[in-house]
């Protein structure tokens, strides 16, 4: 049965600027539903663990925490199997971050089969500098490229160093 006495002195943890450590499961501590454990930055970090868990490390359906690792996850550490948000983002479905290693990618440096980001590597990238087999970027690397500085097999460019560019020229002069 639900504990309404439990979830209102939850409350009171938050109290004093958040500076006590919190800790928190429901329904119980050895099955908990929702886990939130957090350490305050007093002593080592907690681990939550849950279906939803929140906290210094966070393990769960739903994570969030400074290292969250479940299905969704949120965090500067974030691991994921199907979304995963943090600075550090990995991912077997999107990620995003500033670093961010999926499926689907889209952060700063961005790795994956679809990437878009400042520098992006992928099956199909955009970015400043893209590298993968369809390509479109400033510095764009691959196969097909479409950038500024073109480097691959097949594209244009304003510096076009593709293939198809060199084998023209290359009929011009014979």
């Amino acid at each position: 049965m639900f504990e309404w006495s439990r979830l209102l002195r939850f409350n009171r943890y938050l109290g004093n600027n958040g500076r006590h450590e919190i800790d928190y499961q429901w329904p119980s501590s050895k099955f908990p539903v929702i886990s939130i454990r957090t350490s305050a930055g007093r002593g080592k970090p907690k681990v939550a663990f849950g279906l939803v868990a929140l906290g210094d490390i966070a393990v769960g359906l739903v994570a969030g925490g400074a290292v969250a690792v479940g299905i969704l996850s949120f965090g500067a550490v974030a691991i994921g199997a199907m979304l995963a948000l943090g600075a550090v983002a990995l991912s077997g479905g999107f990620a995003g971050g500033a670093v961010a290693i999926g499926d689907l990618a889209l952060g700063a440096v961005a790795i994956g089969q679809s990437a878009l980001g400042a520098v992006a590597i992928g099956e199909n990238a955009l970015g400043a500098v893209a590298i993968g087999e369809h390509v479109i970027g400033a510095v764009a690397i691959g196969e097909r490229v479409y950038g500024l500085v073109a480097i691959g097999d097949h594209g244009f460019g304003l510096v076009p160093i593709v293939g198809d560019f060199i084998r023209w020229l290359a009929d011009k002069f014979q």
